[in-house]
């Protein structure tokens, strides 16, 4: 197997995995904001912006690395 394959395996892996992890805690806390009534977390939102531009970021270095 190509180490190219591997390593596109891998961000992939970290991209679906993350964004999971993510999907679970914004999940988690619109239930519990609609539970009490409540609105939700700014820290919640702050952390998902900043999750996600990381996601973009590991992703577009991967893409840049791999031109050749």
């Amino acid at each position: 197997m190509n180490i190219i394959k591997i390593k596109g395996l891998i961000v992939l892996i970290m991209a679906v995995g993350l964004m999971s992890l993510l999907g679970l805690i914004v999940v988690d806390e619109f239930m519990v904001a609609a539970e009490h009534d409540a609105e939700l977390d700014q820290n919640i939102v702050e952390l998902l912006q900043m999750s996600i531009t990381g996601i973009i970021g590991l992703v577009a270095g991967f893409v840049g690395a791999s031109k050749e």
